[in-house]
């Protein structure tokens, strides 16, 4: 039981920081917008989803099948996130 508290808590803690380095990344665009700050936002927040998706499905319904399905899936959503980070840095 505290194994799984203790997921819920970092999964938590994840979303919240990732929303507040969201949140930073688009003051910044504000101020300069340009459109590789906005794709670096995009892909830091599939990374974050990406991220944190198995423990929520883990915490949701904890059976094996959706846990396998849910891990690749977020695996994808990571690379796409990087991927889309990675365009933006090199884009300028």
């Amino acid at each position: 039981m505290e194994i799984e508290v203790l997921q819920i808590v970092l999964a938590t803690l994840t979303l919240i920081l990732g929303l507040a380095l969201i949140v930073y990344i688009y003051q910044g665009y504000r101020v300069v917008k340009t459109r590789s700050i906005l794709l670096l936002m995009y892909g830091l927040f599939v990374l974050i989803i990406g991220i944190v998706l198995p423990d929520i499905s883990a915490i949701l319904d904890p059976e094996m099948f959706w846990y396998f399905w849910t891990s690749i899936f977020s695996r994808l959503l990571v690379i796409i996130g990087m991927c889309t980070m990675i365009f933006s840095i090199m884009r300028g």
